[in-house]
């Protein structure tokens, strides 16, 4: 969503609203990514390095981001760039909403479901 809405504003003011957004999505992405590793090692004792992954992981992509848009604005424009990295940020939500399984272990999620019926 800020790729997109940086791509057609030009306001400072209006810069600066977008930015509050990557505070949302960073809180959100920082623990989300520590809910999906606990249940994805549980019982493993890998935790730690699954949370090593996720932040290489990461590093790799923010580097890997600013290389690539940085190629794309110098020969097209920040407009384009924008537009670039948000239409991958979108692939990654779509392949995420259709291909990632959910992580919770069956057991809870059943004794989650169970346990919010009345009686």
């Amino acid at each position: 969503m800020r790729g997109f809405l940086f791509a057609v504003t030009n306001s400072p003011s209006g810069v600066v609203a977008i930015q509050l957004l990557d505070e949302v999505a960073a809180g959100i992405f920082g623990v989300i990514s520590i809910i999906i590793a606990a249940d994805l090692m549980r019982g493993t004792g890998r935790f730690n390095l699954a949370q090593g992954l996720v932040a290489l992981s990461t590093g790799l992509g923010a580097a890997l981001s600013n290389l690539c848009s940085g190629f794309v604005v110098q020969s097209s424009g920040y407009t384009v760039g924008f537009f670039a990295l948000a239409t991958i940020a979108l692939a990654g939500l779509i392949f995420f909403a259709f291909f990632m399984p959910e992580t919770r272990p069956e057991e809870i999620s059943r004794s989650a479901s169970t346990a919010a019926v009345p009686v």
